[in-house]
């Protein structure tokens, strides 16, 4: 039999290996990409179903914070007021997660669907982020199956709810990202996304990747008017979109350099541009200096988009 003293030392080692820390889910936004009015309706739906999961999930930590266990039989507070608050709470994220993907995915099908024999080039990486949508949310529901059999066991059952919901939010952005890729095709960016959670499967523990938000003012993206004035003149056009960029969209995932983004509205199109020169030459330095992938030179005649050869021969004739 253990002397008190021990007791008491086994006791506070098993409360402390039962310990996890309060934690903080992934950020949850929607992929910036037009949809139908119907569409928007269900993501609008969505949000509202995971704003209510992250405003339980705060309650949970605030009223039950992991930290603060200090009792684990079947019969203490946090077994029978946490666990029912933190169930419902990963309820809220699952039907909202789902919502959303189902949305992205839906718009991935109609995208091969639409292209079936055109065989699309440059996707790969899009398919591969479908990829891991998909293992994330088969990983998410084993979690989920594990915390629904630790209904008397809150600590273990909100590490397992918090690795379900974390990868589910990921799995969610994945398979956005990867519609906004197709949407693109055939012009492809080199998106750069790094403000997820890194989720350590079935470890208490999580690192975070922080990247300080980025201080853009309106001035960063200027509109830009072509007039006819303007003869034959050269830019680097570094994105477009059929929906508009926001500056802090085009700082953080295109262009951060000094250079101010000119924007440009032509054929239903948001064109994002750098530079105005009156010869190749010059805009094909600044591309050189930019290294942005998948930028390129762009002429204008009279004020229209034509080809880099008819502009070329154009310049030969004066």
């Amino acid at each position: 039999m253990l002397k008190p003293r021990k007791n008491l030392l086994f006791i506070l080692f098993i409360t402390i290996n039962l310990c996890v820390f309060s934690k903080d889910l992934p950020k949850v936004y929607d992929v910036p990409i037009e949809l139908s009015s119907i569409e928007k309706k269900q993501l609008a739906n969505a949000n509202e179903l995971i704003k209510e999961g992250i405003d339980l999930w705060a309650q949970v930590n605030q009223r039950f914070n992991p930290e603060t266990v200090l009792s684990h039989t079947i019969d203490s507070v946090y077994n029978i007021e946490a666990y029912p608050l933190l169930a419902k709470a990963a309820e809220c994220f699952l039907e909202g997660t789902t919502a959303k993907y189902e949305v992205y995915h839906k718009n991935c099908l109609e995208f091969w669907n639409k292209h079936s024999h055109d065989y699309p080039t440059g996707v790969d990486n899009a398919k591969s982020l479908q990829k891991e949508a998909l293992n994330y949310l088969e990983k998410a529901k084993v979690n989920r199956r594990i915390a629904d059999n630790y209904t008397n066991q809150y600590i273990y059952a909100y590490d397992r709810f918090y690795e379900a919901i974390s990868l589910e939010i990921i799995a969610t952005k994945k398979e956005g990202r990867a519609l906004q890729i197709y949407r693109d095709w055939p012009v492809h960016y080199a998106y750069e996304y790094d403000e997820d959670v890194v989720v350590n499967l079935f470890s208490p523990k999580v690192a975070v990747v922080v990247k300080p938000e980025p201080k853009i003012v309106e001035s960063d993206i200027r509109p830009i008017v072509i007039s006819d004035s303007m003869i034959i003149f050269y830019m680097v056009q570094i994105a477009a979109h059929t929906v508009q960029m926001l500056p802090d969209y085009i700082k953080t995932n295109i262009y951060d350099g000094d250079r101010p983004v000119q924007e440009l509205r032509e054929d239903g199109w948001f064109k994002y541009t750098i530079g105005h020169y009156r010869t190749f030459e010059e805009a094909e330095k600044l591309l050189n200096e930019l290294k942005i992938a998948k930028a390129f030179v762009v002429a204008y005649k009279n004020g229209k988009r034509v080809s880099l050869k008819e502009a070329a021969e154009e310049k030969q004739k004066r």
